[in-house]
């Protein structure tokens, strides 16, 4: 056996001698065996160390006691008996495998006391709390839109003397077939276009002054100005006028004039360029029908379309009213004349390019007299077939014509819901 092993063994013999002597005392301490001596232990001196220099480890003993649970208490030392002797506070020190230094010993005062390891409580992990998702408030049900009947085609529709987006709007509540474009902008009346491709437009250019001395001449060299925005429109304006309300009462020469100048507008306008020119649109009641078939043959039968305009007799405050049917209804009037003298009239040719009162209607008359008196004219043009419609006079910007100016009035959703077909 080697030198080692011995070593070992008989640590171990000493150990065990050692833990029953500890719990012997232990027993006579708790006063479990009153009738045993109490049992002296004498110290054991710690071993030299070993020439291989084998390491020390030092072993502290606790007393052992009963089980304690929870905070461990002091457990009172009962006193010896007099006369016998204390035991002495013992230590023991074993020599690691392996040699090494020895620790140095526990100071002689050093008395066994028993440590007490306390698990400590268990600590509760924090679940984590469910991150809270941020209720959203729901979203708001939207109101519903009340949906319009379909757009109908009618004989009813607007001129519009100002362009810009800002009237596209109004346009939609309208819904007009027949719509004037004076000096437009070239998108704005492609956007137009867009918005009513059905739609029958009539374009016009304002001359304030409106010359008549060398009538050809001035008529052939309006229709090329006219040109440089019918050009750029071919296909989005129908039709165009030339000069408007030029004609007085009773003027043979102006007739004469003036029926020259528009045979050279249509003849450069459609000849020239292949653009439709609209004759006429003089001033109501300046020109009898009878005198239309007398001075103006030769314009109405050129142009390919024909205008006229249809307002109330001046102090009338209604279309409606039997003493405004003679201005109002004139058309017929005219075209009985042209018929007559033997002037054909086609389908659609006839153009009402204003419509209304003789001074407008504000001041005048209610907003729902005048929607009333648009949509009666409507359905008796509607009776002609002759008459392509009417645009009503008018929606403005401007404070020119202010007086007959629907704009932001009931009477542009009534003319609107004219042009919708609700029937079911």
């Amino acid at each position: 056996m080697t030198p080692a092993r011995i070593r070992a063994l008989a640590l171990l013999g000493a150990v065990t001698l050692l833990l029953g002597a500890i719990a012997l005392r232990a027993q006579l301490r708790a006063g479990l065996h009153d009738d045993l001596p109490p049992l002296t232990v004498p110290p054991i001196g710690r071993p030299q160390p070993t020439p291989t220099g084998t390491p020390i480890v030092r072993i502290r003993l606790a007393t052992v006691g009963p089980t304690a649970t929870g905070t461990p208490k002091p457990q009172p030392q009962p006193s010896p008996p007099a006369g016998q002797p204390t035991i002495a506070p013992w230590r023991l020190w074993l020599p690691l495998a392996g040699g090494g230094q020895s620790e140095p010993p526990f100071p002689p005062s050093a008395q066994l006391t028993p440590e007490v390891r306390q698990t400590p409580a268990p600590t509760t992990t924090p679940l984590p709390s469910a991150t809270s998702t941020p209720t959203q408030a729901p979203a708001p049900t939207p109101t519903p839109t009340a949906t319009r009947c379909p757009m109908r085609e009618t004989k009813l529709g607007i001129g519009l003397y100002d362009s810009g987006g800002a009237f596209l709007p109004v346009l939609d509540q309208i819904r007009p077939s027949v719509i004037l474009l004076m000096d437009p902008t070239v998108d704005f009346a492609q956007e137009v276009r867009k918005a009513f491709p059905r739609a029958f437009i009539v374009g016009r250019i304002y001359d304030k002054d409106q010359p008549l001395d060398n009538p050809s001449q001035r008529g052939a060299a309006f229709a090329d100005r006219v040109a440089q925005l019918a050009v750029p429109l071919k296909g989005v304006v129908d039709a165009w006028m030339s000069y408007n309300e030029i004609t007085g009462h009773k003027d043979v020469n102006n007739f004469r004039a003036y029926n020259a100048f528009q045979v050279a507008f249509a003849q450069r306008l459609q000849g020239n360029y292949g653009i439709p020119a609209v004759a006429g649109n003089d001033g109501v009641g300046t020109v009898e029908p009878q005198e239309y078939a007398q001075y103006f043959r030769e314009a109405i039968t050129t142009s390919q379309y024909f205008g006229i305009h249809a307002y109330a007799p001046y102090g009338e405050t209604s279309m409606r009213s039997p003493r405004s049917h003679d201005l109002v209804l004139r058309y017929r009037q005219i075209y009985k004349a042209l018929t007559d003298a033997g002037i054909p009239v086609r389908d659609n040719q006839f153009i009402i390019t204003e419509a209304g009162l003789w001074d407008g209607w504000r001041g005048v008359t209610s907003e729902d007299s005048m929607a009333q008196d648009f949509t009666w004219f409507a359905d008796e043009l509607n009776k002609d077939k002759y008459v392509r419609g009417a645009a009503v006079f008018g929606l403005f910007v401007s404070d020119r014509w202010q007086s007959f100016n629907i704009a932001g009035t009931s009477i542009i959703q009534r003319i609107g819901d004219y042009n919708s077909d609700c029937r079911r």
